[in-house]
This record gives C-alpha cells, structure tokens and sequence, in this order.
C-alpha cells in the first residue's frame, strides 16, 4: 500500500482551514447520504449504502496497519487498533451490515462522546498533505457520518438499556487496555500519560486523576447524547 497522498513537511494547525474544512465535508457527507438513503433507496439499500460508509474507517485502519507493516514501522506500542476509535473503525462495517442492535447503541454513545473530542483536539502533529493527516480525518469524521446515518436512516431508538451497555463495554475496554499498556509498557487510550499535543486532558489534573476526571466526563457526555430521546418520550 502506498499514502494516498505525498508525504510533506507540513505541521497541523488546530483551529485553521485545515481544521474546519475537513468538518464542513463530513457534514456534506452525512447530510447527503441521508438524504439519498431517506428518499430513494430500499431497506436493503439503506443497509448497504450504511455498511459503504462504515468501510471507508475500517479501510483507514487496516491500510495504515498495513502501510506500516510493509515499510517496517509498525510499533505495537503505538499502532495496535486499541484506541477506542481505531477499534471501531474495525467493527463498524459488520455492525452496520448486520444491524447488530446491541452495537448499534453502543457505538452511538462511543461515537458521539468519544470521537468527537478527537475531531475537536486532534491529536495530529502532521499536516496536509501528509497520509497520517489524511487518514485521521476520513475515519474520524466517518465515524461520526456513519452513526449519525444509522440514527436517520436505520432509525434505532437509545434507551437507558443502550446507555447501560456503553457504560459496561466502556469499563471493560479500558480494563483490557490498561493490562495490554502494562504488559508492553504503551499508552493507549492514554491510560499511562497524556498526548504529547494540546487536549482537554490537560485539564483534568495529573495522572492518574484525569483517567478519573475524563471517565466521568465521558459518562456525563454519555448521558447528554441519551438527553434527546429522554426529552421526546415514548413514541
């Protein structure tokens, strides 16, 4: 495999065109394939335009594992799919294709609470048009295109049932992500100190009292994702 697009020299500046304008194309992204999906397609359709838009992330992933691999820089400290948002990336186009109800809800809170703050603080040192910047943008906004499709078009509903599970499979994740830094001495999910770029960790004390701190507030933005459909009531 080789980058989709040339290596540079370029750094990435937060807060700048480089920033919002891949924002603005997700937008346009998921606003049309809903459209489409809601207007003219099938369920069948509907569920194969969902699982397309699923692969674009998966496909992020695993081209980069393999890139890595195949030019000898692949560090299993740092590139394993054990980040929360790596490792949805590989089960989004089998939950989307399946409708796995169970995952369903539980990405929908991953998703929205998680991956957001990656679009928000990017934890991107490289710029256009460096593939590393390249990719992080098309499966993080991805992610957030295609669980947003799945609330329009697959029209599932979250329930406390669905926040419960986000909350346990939270929990056990971050239990095994935490025995995997041990054992390789890594830092995934952050567990074992803070990026090196700019992020909302760095207000949230030191370590090991942000893990506490952003917990917490990942629940509680958990809870604000779960706000919509407690203020719409039963149908």
């Amino acid at each position: 495999m080789i980058p989709i697009f040339s290596i540079t020299d370029s750094s990435f500046d937060a807060f700048t065109i480089e920033h919002f304008g891949p924002i603005l194309l997700g937008v346009l992204v998921a606003s049309l394939s809903i459209f489409i999906a809601n207007k003219f397609l099938s369920e069948r359709g509907k569920t194969i335009l969902g699982t397309v838009l699923a692969l674009a992330p998966f496909i992020c992933i695993v081209g980069r594992m393999s890139y890595l691999v195949k030019i000898g820089n692949f560090d299993i400290k740092l590139d394993l799919p054990l980040f929360l948002c790596r490792f949805m990336a590989l089960i989004l186009p089998f939950v989307f294709y399946t409708r796995n109800r169970l995952w369903l809800g539980i990405l929908y809170f991953w998703i929205l609470a998680g991956t957001i703050n990656a679009i928000i603080t990017p934890d991107l040192k490289q710029g256009p048009f460096h593939w590393e910047y390249n990719l992080y943008w098309i499966y993080h906004l991805m992610l957030i295109v295609t669980i947003i499709y799945g609330v329009f078009v697959y029209k599932f509903r979250i329930t406390w049932k669905d926040y419960r599970n986000a909350v346990l499979g939270t929990i056990i994740f971050t239990v095994f992500a935490g025995i995997v830094n041990f054992a390789l001495k890594a830092n995934y999910n952050y567990l074992s100190a803070k990026p090196d770029v700019a992020s909302i960790l760095d207000h949230l004390g030191p370590w090991p009292w942000y893990i506490v701190s952003v917990y917490g507030l990942m629940f509680f933005l958990f809870f604000l994702a779960f706000l919509p459909y407690l203020l719409r009531g039963r149908d």
